[in-house]
């Protein structure tokens, strides 16, 4: 991470019966992804499909030599939810890509977001030589001690970050939610799966059925640091949000339209 701004006080119906069905028997991270891969599978609609096909029927007749100039020209190319989903997220960061000469418009885009979102009182770092903007939430902040469901304050909280993603386009969203050791091993990758859920079912609400958002879930496996006091256990628990770059930014600063 090459910035870090930290402001300690935060100010950030299921679709389908059938992934519901799955939900609280699930509590390794391998398990999830096949379900959630399932889950999306299932969602979309036919029209995601019907691109899908027409994209590999223009692929199919385009040499090898030209098919790799077009994907580095049109950052819709590629940009596809189940490929995502079946990701690790250190790979998920990563895509899609920024070319060098998209590079400076991108972080000096990305650069103010995050300045925008401290002013807010989240805890901002930019990542990815400062393409990708990280928002931490502590967990204490939209949900009550060891309950699964998000808390009445956790709409206001979450909505400057919901306000982002008006265009489905503009940001490829990740997130991932921690827990201390607080408990066994498997509680914590249950409450983490459950929570999981919840911020899941509310974003489906409140965001396109274009937005990409892919959910991991850790437990207590990726501490921020030693859970042995009750200041350390509270930094662990937190909820990661990342925000990558979409096609639409990516294409704008292509254009210079970048604002």
């Amino acid at each position: 991470m090459s910035s870090h701004w930290l402001w300690p006080n935060f100010v950030m119906n299921n679709r389908l019966t059938k992934y519901n069905q799955y939900r609280f028997s699930v509590i390794n991270r391998g398990t999830l992804q096949s379900l959630q891969q399932l889950f999306f599978q299932q969602t979309k609609h036919m029209k995601k499909f019907l691109l899908a096909s027409l994209f590999a029927a223009f692929a199919f007749g385009v040499p090898a030599e030209c098919e790799a100039k077009d994907i580095s020209k049109d950052p819709y190319r590629g940009y596809d939810e189940t490929v995502y989903m079946d990701m690790e997220l250190e790979d998920n960061l990563k895509a899609p890509t920024v070319s060098k000469n998209e590079h400076n418009a991108v972080k000096s885009y990305m650069t103010r977001l995050g300045k925008d979102l401290a002013k807010k009182n989240y805890i901002v770092d930019l990542m990815r030589d400062d393409e990708v903007v990280l928002v931490t939430i502590p967990s204490d902040d939209i949900f009550l001690p060891n309950d699964t469901l998000l808390s009445p304050a956790a709409p206001a909280k979450l909505a400057p970050i919901i306000s982002l993603l008006s265009d489905p386009y503009m940001f490829k969203v990740g997130y991932a939610v921690h827990t201390d050791n607080t408990g066994s091993p498997t509680y914590n990758m249950r409450l983490s799966h459950q929570r999981n859920n919840s911020i899941y079912d509310w974003l489906l609400e409140k965001i396109s059925e274009d937005q990409i958002v892919i959910p991991y879930e850790y437990g207590d496996t990726d501490p921020l640091g030693p859970n042995d006091s009750r200041e350390g256990r509270k930094e662990n628990r937190r909820v990661e949000i990342f925000l990558i770059p979409g096609p639409k930014l990516i294409s704008s600063a292509q254009k210079g339209m970048l604002k």
